[in-house]
């Protein structure tokens, strides 16, 4: 499959590569990189080529993802899709921060394996991509990410337990939009990919 022949696909499905924000990052603690610096950080590996991401394709009908908020991506190349699954590939990085898993190399095959496989999480690696937009999965997911909670401010809150722990937390559209300020927006909605988020004084210029 060549990159124009990707790139076709993607668009006659509405489909998306998306890397999320995982909301269940406790193991991380509060010092960890929790949103929206992680995605910052997954949007500066992708533009370096430095590394690589952990990514879900998507499209309406299957929009299972490792989170409710994430950025979208668009192949360089083919070569920019360094693993492709169609189910979850159980990746971990590597010593280099290349992620390795059941994951195999891109072809034709791989691509329409994941769009056959309609029930499950699939996984993709990317590296050297544009982030494009920020996808908002609605479908799947309450709208949540990993948010530092003080714990003592809990009525129930124990002495012996740490003051601090990192949890799934509810988010508002209008904070995604701040965090990315100049990135648009989408959800599906049916069968269709849908901006967001517009603001009034764009309808009447």
């Amino acid at each position: 499959m060549t990159y124009q022949e990707l790139i076709d696909l993607l668009i006659s499905r509405n489909a998306l590569i998306v890397h999320c924000s995982r909301p269940g990052k406790g193991d991380e603690g509060p010092d960890g990189r929790l949103f929206p610096d992680d995605l910052r950080d997954a949007i500066a590996v992708c533009e370096s080529g430095n590394g690589d991401l952990s990514c879900s394709l998507v499209w309406p009908g299957h929009s299972k993802t490792f989170g409710s908020v994430g950025i979208m991506l668009k192949p360089r190349s083919i070569a920019s899709i360094t693993s492709a699954h169609p189910t979850d590939a159980g990746t971990s990085p590597d010593a280099n921060g290349r992620r390795t898993g059941l994951g195999g190399p891109f072809s034709r095959k791989a691509v329409m394996d994941t769009f056959a496989s309609l029930t499950d999480y699939n996984e993709w690696t990317v590296t050297d991509a544009d982030t494009i937009g920020i996808f908002v999965n609605l479908e799947e997911h309450s709208l949540e990410v990993a948010k530092v909670v003080d714990l003592t401010e809990h009525p129930l809150y124990d002495p012996t337990m740490p003051p601090l722990a990192v949890l799934p937390q509810p988010i508002t559209l209008e904070e995604v939009r701040a965090a990315f300020p100049d990135l648009p927006l989408y959800i599906f909605s049916g069968t269709k990919i849908v901006e967001i988020g517009v603001d009034a004084t764009r309808l009447y210029r």
